[in-house]
């Protein structure tokens, strides 16, 4: 079953049937795609790849990809593009950024794209917590793109020297790991990276614990943080006992201090992204795994965690035939040997469950056993209103205070119900400023 179908008034499009016409040549509709990827490294090149295969299989749409800079830099530029009339075609949005471009009404929905473009799309094929992040009121407002859950990355020859003989799946195995590693010199058991998400957001989630109340805003911007709740504040008191004990390093707010860190052996377990796999695979010169991220002890029924990435919005603004190119190429992304080709070479989880089934049937996960644990992860339980997924405004705003909060309890300067209540007491003025923003 493919997830998008092509009707028969639609227009030709690679892998499906072409319409034979007589017509004059005319030139190709141009419009462009706005991303974050770097052409130097292999995400960025891998776009290129497919903007350079679509353009190539029919010849009535061009799409350039454009690399705009770090995620900030592409909404920013989008933002200032849109006020002066120019926006591009579509965006890379990254996640924090998506309810705030939901919510400004900027983008045309891409359910709306696809129909008028004569596509149906069998949304159902999609894996429903990635697509839910990018919903709102029934509709799709962006198609889904890269898209990642953190696990937990371990070095097996530091475990297997420490003695540790199976890999943690509790947060108690997990410090008697830490105990262990530390014992056996290694001078940082455990790290961090995106340390938001992956020690306060898939925390919450997996442990079906709310962000923000009522449903982590995914009802309306009528929600407010609840970071404070007493078992994220238990969670953080234990977290912070391991800094000071020695067994947990924070290495900065993003990726590269964790994985450098990781590389050089000092750090034996890392909480990181699933995406993480193109680097760990590369420079990692050691053996090394993965595992699904630790739930409490006695949890029956952990849920699902919570996606990373950025998802592709169509902007208002463009003419009819630039919307039936975007809607092609989005089709074109979406066609199943596209996304298995992604999820590979990027380590980003597939967004349909047909590319996840083929690349099953294939055996990859057979080969690498660590690529189908995201997946298995994100499609765990059934999601409750604490893990369909969560849209504050302000989130980016929101993230840093989070940041900060969090790196007072690792400097010792607040303890987690502080820091907390702090983040608590920060963010809620913003959000409350946000729904005043959308009710006018």
């Amino acid at each position: 079953m493919r997830p998008i179908r092509q009707r028969a008034a639609a227009f030709g499009l690679a892998g499906l049937a072409l319409l034979s016409v007589s017509a004059p040549a005319v030139a190709a509709t141009e419009f462009d795609l706005w991303h974050a990827h770097s052409p130097d490294i292999t995400l960025g090149k891998t776009i290129a790849r497919y903007a350079d295969e679509f353009n190539a299989s029919q010849p009535d749409y061009k799409v350039h990809a454009v690399f705009k800079g770090n995620y900030d830099d592409v909404i920013n530029g989008a933002i200032a593009a849109a006020r002066a009339g120019k926006a591009p075609a579509i965006v890379q949005v990254h996640a924090p950024a998506a309810p705030t471009v939901i919510y400004s009404k900027a983008a045309k929905p891409v359910d709306e794209v696809m129909r008028e473009a004569g596509m149906d799309v069998d949304w159902s094929r999609y894996i429903q917590p990635v697509i839910a992040a990018y919903q709102e009121n029934g509709r799709q407002i962006a198609m889904p793109f890269n898209t990642s859950t953190p696990l937990m990355w371990f070095n097996r020859d530091l475990l297997t020297k420490a003695g540790v003989a199976a890999v943690p799946v509790t947060w108690d195995d997990l410090e008697a790991a830490a105990v262990k590693l530390k014992a056996a010199g290694v001078d940082c058991p455990v790290v961090p990276s995106w340390q938001e998400w992956t020690l306060i957001k898939n925390y919450a989630f997996i442990q079906d614990i709310p962000v923000a109340t009522p449903a982590n805003g995914m009802n309306g911007p009528g929600a407010r943080l609840s970071v404070n709740d007493p078992k994220m504040v238990a969670h953080l008191d234990r977290l912070q006992r391991w800094v000071k004990d020695g067994l947990m390093q924070y290495q900065g707010r993003q990726w590269t201090g964790a994985h450098e860190a990781f590389y050089a052996r000092r750090c034996a377990i890392m909480l990181e992204s699933s995406a993480g796999y193109g680097g760990i695979s590369q420079k990692a010169k050691f053996q090394f795994g993965a595992a699904l991220l630790p739930v409490e002890a006695g949890t029956a029924d952990p849920k699902n965690s919570f996606i990373g990435g950025a998802g592709l919005f169509v902007m208002n603004g463009q003419t009819p035939e630039v919307y039936k190119g975007v809607a092609a190429f989005l089709a074109f992304l979406a066609e199943t040997p596209r996304q298995v080709d992604w999820h590979k070479v990027s380590g980003y989880v597939p967004i349909t469950l047909d590319a996840y089934e083929a690349a099953k049937a294939e055996g990859y996960y057979e080969k690498f056993p660590h690529q189908e644990l995201a997946i298995r992860q994100l499609t765990r339980g059934t999601p409750t209103d604490n893990t369909r997924g969560i849209r504050l405004g302000y989130l980016v705003q929101i993230d840093e205070i989070l940041n900060e909060e969090l790196e007072n309890i690792w400097s010792m300067k607040s303890t987690a119900a502080e820091a907390m209540d702090s983040a608590v007491s920060r963010a809620n003025p913003l959000l409350e400023r946000f729904e005043r923003t959308i009710a006018q």
